[in-house]
């Protein structure tokens, strides 16, 4: 008796062994696990394993890639003992429990998965096609010769600029334009500007409108005596603030390219906003483009395709040979403004006394200040080349403390004393200068503003 009850519990375990077998070929059966009274009956496992799999062949659970967990449970009911339902007292159940695994992959809803991050609505890019065919015929070709000094040989610059009114006004960067001018930012005599226009054959002559050295801008104007209508491009108010933005260039291609001119990369840096005397901005964006000299002066594009930038011709100067340079477009349309009121100004009106200097917004500041325990003051940025604040010693990253024993504490400062002097005023002016850790004592006399 007890041999064979050994011998069944025998035939149950091999009759497990078998289902294993059949379901990691793919031969499960189907239906209800716990539905084993043939098996119980049967004592040949392997005549049981081949009915069982003959009965539910359409019955095939598909088997992935991942081994599905499975559990057998073997109880065995001792000879004696009431079982609860028809089942012999010495017969022996085997039941299988199936478990499904959860997919990984499953795709979930975005809206109730707690997991899931929230996708900030953007506006839809426009076709980086469109947006080129859009721009160019606002772009066009500048070309400045030089005339033949006793220092130097005829020489030529050429470099795109950006059609911002219908009237013929371009911009441009000041950059490649810088040898052509003098001390005064006039043109250099006998120095000669023509413009390209997308679409005319003939190339129009141009004048020299103004020019504003800190920002690398320069605004000519296309000689336009049969009113011709241009197509013109509209900047941007807004200000480009993220990194990594997705930004196009384009150019006015050299003769040897039928049509092209563009190039694409992203914002690497944005340079902190600073501000001139007289609370003009000043910016700077940096990009991954690296900016052909023919090319400088151009529109920089968002992927709406507006005019968010004009890149600047730094690189011919700086040798950065992986990136680019672009002055944000509320600046330009700053220094368009600028330019516009000095061409306009009558020649009674008084000029306006400069000192030189471009500084640092006041938030800015204060976070530098705070983290390196430096006085209260204005964070100097930049010095502008041969003015007072130049001839006087001061250098860039010097903080200027007072000027006339007025303290510089906040910009609206240095724009309010600003306002209060006249050309060839005398200036006492008190600094600090983190790097050698001293407070200077200098002085200049304002002279009349440059461009």
């Amino acid at each position: 008796m007890k041999e064979r009850r050994l011998l069944r519990i025998a035939c149950c375990l091999a009759s497990a062994v078998m289902i294993l077998t059949a379901m990691s070929t793919g031969c499960l059966p189907a239906g209800d696990p716990s539905n084993s009274g043939s098996m119980n009956a049967v004592s040949d496992p392997s005549a049981f394993v081949s009915e069982s799999i003959a009965a539910k062949t359409d019955h095939v659970i598909p088997v992935e890639s991942e081994t599905v967990p499975v559990t057998t449970v073997i109880t065995t009911t001792p000879s004696g003992t009431e079982p609860s339902s028809a089942t012999s007292p010495s017969e022996t159940t085997t039941s299988t429990t199936f478990t499904t695994p959860s997919n990984p992959m499953e795709t979930t809803d975005p809206s109730t998965d707690p997991s899931s991050k929230p996708t900030l609505p953007t506006e839809p890019d426009v076709p980086l096609q469109q947006i080129f065919e859009m721009i160019v015929p606002s772009v066009v070709s500048i070309r400045v010769v030089i005339p033949k000094t006793q220092l130097y040989e005829q020489r030529e610059e050429l470099f795109s600029g950006l059609m911002v009114e219908p009237v013929g006004t371009v911009v441009t960067t000041y950059s490649l334009l810088e040898r052509a001018l003098d001390y005064r930012g006039n043109l250099i005599r006998g120095t000669s500007i023509s413009i390209c226009v997308p679409g005319y054959k003939k190339a129009f002559e141009a004048t020299l409108l103004g020019v504003h050295s800190i920002a690398d801008l320069a605004l000519l104007r296309i000689a336009n005596p049969d009113e011709i209508l241009f197509e013109s491009a509209t900047l941007s108010k807004a200000y480009l603030s993220t990194v990594g933005t997705n930004v196009y260039s384009v150019g006015y291609p050299s003769d040897l390219i039928a049509r092209g001119g563009l190039s694409t990369g992203y914002v690497t840096s944005i340079y902190k906003t600073t501000y001139q005397e007289d609370g003009s901005l000043v910016g700077l964006l940096e990009t991954d483009i690296p900016t052909l000299p023919y090319y400088a002066g151009g529109p920089l594009l968002n992927t709406q395709g507006e005019v968010v930038g004009i890149t600047t011709g730094y690189l011919k100067r700086v040798y950065y040979q992986h990136q680019g340079y672009a002055v944000p477009s509320p600046v330009v349309l700053d220094v368009i403004r600028q330019i516009k009121e000095r061409v306009n100004r009558k020649p009674d009106d008084p000029q306006k006394a400069s000192f030189g200097i471009v500084v640092m917004g006041n938030e800015d500041y204060e976070e530098i200040r705070e983290r390196m325990n430096y006085p209260a003051g204005l964070y100097i940025t930049r010095i502008k080349a041969e003015s007072p604040a130049y001839t006087a010693g001061l250098s860039n990253g010097d903080i200027l403390l007072s000027l006339n024993n007025k303290n510089m504490e906040s910009l609206n400062d240095l724009i309010l004393f600003m306002e209060s002097q006249i050309v060839g005023s005398h200036v006492e002016i008190k600094a600090y200068r983190p790097q050698e850790k001293r407070t200077l004592t200098l002085s200049c006399y304002l002279r009349e503003e440059q461009p």
